[in-house]
């Protein structure tokens, strides 16, 4: 019964091992014939991708050095100045001008009678992009600080190609006046301009364009500078006269590794726009007027005179630097500054103000001291302004002679500490000794109290 049980079995499992055999060669015939389709379309795409490759591979390098070259031209910097201000009220309750962050002070404080207010802010927040290409150069620079957002230059500078003397700008940018305007506030040991330059180029750019002529650095004739243009005299507004203002600036400079020294001489010939008939002058301590012209133009023109001198010794690298200017600036019966448009002297309201004519001096001497090889270096400058220097202090504010505040003298000593951290960090902790000149005026019989302590911290990129 097992046997033929075996028997009848065997059969059967014969039978299904040949379909098994046969079933594995077709699929191995398949799978041969599959693995050739895939083979040759592998081949034929590996062939077209070898080609889209290359010329993908030759794109992107392509692409890459064009970037290269385009991120050299392309050049990205600024600085950021964030401060705290301390600054003393005088005797009328007035905040003084040097605080320049923050606002005045509240009704709080007012009715506490304060003796002094402290301001965090923004003092400058500076990017700068300037693209660079064929001997042109186009740069932009904004402002960024809690205040708002403000424009700073933006303007054009092509130097020719040919023998590379001349240079011609054009747009908004530093005047070419003295050496503290352009200066860069990143780069200035004190954390604000000369009274005088505040005074009488307020925001330090203006609108025009200018031709610069200077040897190229290979020339011996390179230690000589002059540049010269024509300016809307405005300030960062917009042009609404005819009238041009002329500027020029001319410097002598010669450095080694040692020493380093330069000489220069600037020119201001401008106008303001008178807005009534009264101008008045200064004659015999009194300010008079003269029958003018509503329409006509009050000229404003300074000089200016500067000198630089650097050296190293074993206390460390020593920087003197100075200015001296003079000249005749109109001005307003509350102000001896420039406006911020010709023509915009007003008075109460909208009321048109009148002309006052001023000769003017004043200037600074700044040290600044390395001690030794430290990061440390200190900082000692004094600074002055006369607005009117045909009147002494004692005859300001004197009833009829229409003197005020405008005519009234100042300097200030102002005492630093640096800390250079690294290349892009500086801490500054500087402390301003303004002082006024006596007058008749009320309030300012004698010096009021309007020091000022700044504390700033500055990363530069």
């Amino acid at each position: 019964m097992a046997n033929k049980c075996n028997i009848n079995v065997f059969p059967l499992q014969r039978k299904f091992q040949t379909k098994q055999i046969i079933l594995h060669k077709m699929n191995l015939k398949k799978l041969a014939l599959a693995f050739g389709l895939v083979s040759s379309t592998v081949a034929f795409s590996q062939e077209t991708e070898n080609v889209d490759t290359l010329n993908w591979l030759d794109q992107r390098v392509t692409t890459v050095e064009d970037a290269i070259v385009t991120s050299k031209k392309l050049k990205v910097s600024g600085y950021v100045q964030t401060e705290w201000q301390s600054a003393q009220i005088d005797s009328l309750g007035n905040t003084p001008m040097d605080l320049k962050v923050g606002a005045g002070r509240n009704d709080i404080e007012k009715n506490a009678k304060a003796t002094d207010i402290n301001r965090f802010g923004v003092r400058r927040g500076r990017i700068k992009l300037a693209y660079e290409d064929f001997g042109c150069q186009g740069v932009l620079q904004f402002d960024l600080t809690e205040k708002g957002l403000a424009i700073k230059d933006a303007y054009l500078n092509i130097v020719d190609p040919w023998i590379g003397y001349f240079g011609v700008k054009g747009g908004l940018y530093n005047r070419p006046f003295g050496y503290e305007i352009p200066y860069s506030s990143s780069s200035r040991e004190t954390p604000e301009r000369s009274r005088i330059i505040q005074t009488l180029f307020p925001d330090e750019r203006d609108l025009g364009a200018m031709l610069t002529i200077q040897a190229p650095k290979t020339s011996v004739w390179n230690v000589l500078k002059l540049e010269a243009g024509l300016f809307c005299g405005n300030g960062i507004n917009t042009d609404n006269d005819s009238k041009k203002d002329f500027i020029a600036h001319l410097t002598y400079t010669k450095s080694n590794p040692q020493i380093k020294y330069a000489l220069g001489a600037s020119y201001y010939n401008g106008s303001i726009g008178q807005l009534t008939k009264n101008i008045y002058s200064i004659n015999n301590d009194v300010f008079t007027t003269t029958a003018g012209d509503s329409t006509g133009f009050s000229k404003r023109e300074y000089f200016g005179f500067e000198g630089q001198l650097s050296f190293s010794s074993f206390i460390g690298v020593t920087s003197l630097r100075s200015e001296y200017l003079l000249g005749t600036q109109p001005g307003s019966a509350t102000t001896s500054g420039s406006p911020s448009s010709k023509g915009a002297f007003v008075g109460a309201g909208t009321v048109a103000a009148d002309t006052y004519i001023r000769s003017f001096q004043g200037g600074y001497v700044n040290l600044v001291q390395d001690i030794a090889d430290t990061k440390h270096s200190i900082v000692v400058k004094y600074d002055w302004y006369d607005p009117n220097t045909k009147i002494t202090g004692d005859k300001v504010g004197v009833a009829g002679s229409k003197t005020g505040k405008a005519d009234m003298a100042y300097s200030t000593l102002g005492l630093g500490y640096l800390y250079r951290m690294n290349n892009n960090v500086r801490i500054t902790a500087y402390y301003d000794i303004v002082s006024n000149e006596a007058t008749k005026i009320k309030g300012y019989f004698s010096n009021v109290n309007d020091n000022l302590v700044t504390v700033r911290l500055q990363y530069k990129f």
